[in-house]
């Protein structure tokens, strides 16, 4: 019997992956056409942020595939302004976060911060932090995404209501497979690989910028990211 690498599974799940989510994006695609009747506004919206985020997770499959083949990947790194993709990002989330009773609210504090960034890679950033904010915040609570360019820098904040996370688990949070116990250990534990917050770290060393947590069982926690900023961005006096 023929054993099966590593590189066949990858290839094998990628193209596995492909025809459900061809299939969904057709339908999708079809509802935002008016095909199968008239959408309201709010609907739209709805139908329109889930397409685009199926066609983003398409080009993830790809781009992930293409780097299991290659083994490594370059970063394309463009100068952009990252308030749209903290702005895209949130509008993303803002129905699950509706749907699990969770206020999501936003705070932009300048009207352009340019960066050096890999777009589809500070996205990742984001989604992340916002998802695991998301997560681990019970019905009623507050996620807030704040965005602030000062000292040279755009600073991201997340920052949730949710279980928090014991001091002694911080240190080695950002490391491959590792899960934080959930605050005061209630309830089960949240599910998930363990591979976000170490993602998150590495993508954002590739772009020169800075991770930090602050977190308090039982009052939640911040995780927030620095980027140096770029000519033309508008800082904001503290």
């Amino acid at each position: 019997m023929q054993s099966t690498t590593l590189d066949d599974r990858i290839d094998d799940l990628s193209h596995d992956l492909r025809s459900p989510l061809a299939v969904a994006e057709g339908y999708l695609a079809c509802l935002l056409d008016g095909e199968c009747g008239d959408l309201n506004g709010e609907q739209r919206d709805v139908v329109g942020t889930a397409l685009e985020g199926l066609r983003r997770l398409q080009a993830f499959i790809d781009e992930g595939l293409e780097e299991a083949r290659s083994g490594t990947r370059e970063a394309d790194m463009v100068e952009e302004d990252v308030v749209p993709v903290v702005q895209d990002v949130m509008e993303m989330f803002r129905l699950m976060a509706s749907r699990r009773g969770v206020t999501l609210t936003g705070r932009i504090e300048t009207p352009v911060a340019r960066v050096l960034m890999d777009q589809a890679r500070m996205r990742r950033v984001l989604t992340n932090l916002v998802s695991n904010a998301l997560k681990y915040t019970p019905a009623g609570g507050t996620v807030s995404v704040s965005l602030a360019a000062r000292a040279g820098r755009a600073s991201v904040f997340v920052a949730d209501t949710g279980c928090g996370i014991p001091a002694e688990a911080l240190d080695g949070l950002c490391q491959r497979f590792a899960r934080a116990p959930q605050g005061r250990g209630e309830g089960p534990q949240a599910p998930g690989t363990g591979l976000g917050l170490a993602i998150v770290k590495e993508i954002l060393e590739e772009h020169g910028g800075d991770l930090w947590v602050d977190s308090h069982v039982g009052a939640g926690s911040t995780f927030a990211f620095a980027l140096p900023l770029c000519a033309g961005s508008v800082e904001v006096l503290a």
